[in-house]
């Protein structure tokens, strides 16, 4: 009797019980993604599935678009907060302005990212707000500190391109900064199809 092909995905949301993968292969009728349980041999054995774990998959319902993970495939690195399994570079997001930029905050987001052991990587939003000049010293100053940052503006769009190239770049990247400074606008306008929800900054709290 012939052995079915292991079917296996990268986890991408987790919803209450449940798990949205992304399939390594493409299902019946080009399926890309499946909505899947975890088998309860997982929390028996203390396994605990996370965004990015590369899983393989049984119980599957190609119509109902369902499956279930059975296997947890071994792990290069698992950040503690949030969880996120195989991250393999982390992605620090401030604003210039509106919120104004805290250094001592900066410092902070970039000591818990280095934390980490990943491959930090620092980017600044909103840089149509500033002058040149001031954009650039902001750049100067980190790139002391040893970082290759960028600036971008969604509004004229500059910079759009460079962090594009940057974040699609082959892995698996944590996207993280305080509130307020873009970062569901910057992935709404990398990939459209997310349509996440975006917020506005407050005139009196600045965030």
């Amino acid at each position: 009797m012939a052995t079915e092909p292991v079917v296996s995905g990268l986890v991408v949301a987790l919803q209450a019980n449940f798990c949205q993968v992304q399939l390594d292969l493409p299902g019946p009728g080009g399926l890309e993604r499946l909505l899947c349980v975890r088998r309860s041999r997982l929390g028996k054995s203390g396994q605990q599935v996370c965004v990015g774990d590369s899983v393989e998959l049984d119980g599957l319902d190609w119509v109902a678009r369902r499956g279930a993970i059975v296997a947890l495939k071994p792990r290069s690195s698992l950040l503690g907060r949030p969880a996120v399994a195989n991250c393999n570079r982390v992605v620090v997001m401030v604003a210039l302005a509106e919120p104004d930029l805290d250094p001592l905050q900066l410092t902070r987001f970039l000591l818990t990212a280095e934390a980490t052991a990943q491959a930090v990587e620092l980017v600044f939003s909103k840089a149509d707000l500033l002058p040149g000049e001031a954009v650039q010293g902001w750049l100067r100053r980190v790139e002391a500190w040893g970082y290759q940052p960028l600036a971008f503006s969604l509004t004229t769009g500059e910079g759009l391109a460079e962090i594009r190239q940057r974040l699609c770049k082959p892995g698996l990247a944590v996207l993280c900064g305080p509130s307020g400074v873009g970062k569901s606008s910057l992935l709404n306008a990398l990939a459209p199809a997310l349509a996440l929800r975006v917020g506005r900054v407050s005139g009196k709290l600045r965030r």
